[in-house]
């Protein structure tokens, strides 16, 4: 249509056009890629320097006192500090410092999509 147009202002408006659809596919191509693995899996080989936590060193950070609230699910500990529905190290009767697989399994059926936004801050010793 650019090349067919003989009236400059349609010309113009078909030059945008295909600008606009030109920098969306570079968009796409760039920023669209499918992530390499589910952010709630952690390779211990991908991340050398990730921290190790002992149920012992995960117990001190149970969010009382100002401490920052972690949690363990499937061998992976993920800091609940900022999540609103984990104020002051407690949710739902369940307590931060703690491996809650079982606790999650049970009430989230494992669904991964709900971890997915947990800043992931090491992985549990077994």
């Amino acid at each position: 249509m650019i090349i067919l147009s003989s009236d400059p202002y349609q010309r113009m408006i078909y030059e945008g056009l295909f600008n606009n659809e030109v920098r969306r596919l570079k968009y796409l191509q760039l920023y669209a890629q499918p992530p390499s693995q589910p952010s709630n899996q952690v390779d211990e080989n991908a991340l050398p320097n990730q921290r190790e936590f002992t149920l012992e060193e995960l117990a001190q950070y149970d969010g009382s006192d100002g401490r920052s609230a972690y949690v363990a699910v499937n061998g992976i500990v993920y800091d609940v500090s900022l999540e609103a529905t984990w104020g002051g190290g407690t949710h739902f009767s369940l307590y931060a410092g703690r491996d809650l697989t079982g606790a999650f399994m049970g009430c989230h059926s494992g669904r991964p999509e709900i971890l997915r936004n947990l800043p992931q801050v090491g992985v549990l010793k077994p």
